[in-house]
């Protein structure tokens, strides 16, 4: 059985080095997964392959042997795919809900691959994901509060939830609409009244039955229903900042509840992070900075402070 090739470069890279944590940074993975994957493969072939010490590790008569042959190897592979004009395979598998796929990485991600054309991302499309899958992944975008276990991970954006409905929806009241303004409006739901709920005690009211109007299991069809003008839902501000931005969906009250929960970004701490990952990440970084800026120049029009000055480098889908 041929070993992992992963763990092969991992095992190369240590060897060059003699040091498990030069590896590490050099691969831009923890000291703990370059252990792993190098017990892995002395599994395999049943002898160590580094001796190891309080202080070092230096490589064993047969690590040598082994070490020489992964150089010789990966040398070819990396000569024989150049020959045919291309690299390392130049793949990212990202997983990530549904929601966040439909409604806010959608367009983003078109533009990434107009930009970056040899790079294919291949997208695995989740319902309700709020943990890291157990693997098969290189990077993946995680609604949760971030304590998760064998994985890296950073807050990407922050949340706020607010009812939003069609532009229009409320002119007849020939004024602003209040909150108690809903109470004799379809609202709708999604997979849960908790937010309406949570909405009406912050305001102090009992103005409205939270429990009332239409459910719907998705973000994206509570969306579509209220730009319709079927009713009112409650957006947040991933997946209704595409509507707000062309106008699709208003948000008619001033009422924005903040999200204990965030989206986050997350790598597994098993693999090391290719050239083309490490791009994609910067562009998810930024992509997530200007969705920040754009919503904080929103709010503060609506609150008729002076924005601050806009991000740069990426500009919001529907901006």
């Amino acid at each position: 059985m041929l070993p992992n090739l992963n763990a092969l470069r991992v095992f190369e890279c240590a060897a060059r080095h003699e040091s498990f944590t030069r590896a590490a940074e050099e691969l831009n993975v923890t000291q703990s997964a370059v252990s792993k994957q190098i017990a892995a493969l002395e599994t395999q072939f049943g002898a160590a392959l580094f001796e190891r010490s309080a202080r070092a590790v230096t490589l064993t008569p047969l690590g040598r042997e082994v070490a020489k042959a992964a150089e010789a190897g990966l040398s070819t592979l990396r000569e024989r795919l150049a020959a045919v004009g291309t690299d390392l395979p130049r793949q990212i598998r990202l997983v990530a809900d549904c929601d966040f796929v439909q409604l806010w990485l959608f367009d983003r991600l078109a533009r990434f691959e107009r930009a970056q054309p040899d790079i294919r991302v291949s997208v695995e499309v989740r319902l309700g994901m709020n943990a890291p899958p157990e693997g098969g992944y290189d990077c993946a975008v995680i609604w949760g509060r971030g304590a998760w276990r064998d994985c890296r991970f950073e807050p990407l954006m922050t949340n706020a939830v607010f009812p939003v409905a069609a532009p229009g929806f409320f002119d007849g009241l020939g004024r602003r609409p209040r909150l108690a303004d809903i109470a004799d409006e379809v609202l709708i739901h999604d997979q849960t009244t908790f937010w309406w709920a949570a909405l009406r005690t912050a305001a102090g009211m009992r103005a409205f039955d939270p429990d009332a109007g239409r459910l719907y299991t998705q973000s994206w069809l509570c969306l579509e229903a209220a730009a319709r003008g079927d009713g009112v839902t409650m957006g947040d501000e991933v997946t209704a900042q595409g509507h707000v931005a062309t106008g699709r969906l208003d948000v008619p009250l001033d009422a924005r509840l903040p999200s204990p929960d965030a989206y986050y970004l997350v790598t597994p701490t098993a693999q090391a992070a290719s050239e083309e990952l490490l791009l994609f990440l910067d562009w998810l970084r930024e992509e997530a900075a200007a969705h920040r800026a754009w919503w904080a120049a929103f709010w503060a029009r609506r609150e008729g402070r002076p924005p601050s000055p806009p991000a740069t480098g990426a500009t919001p889908a529907g901006a």
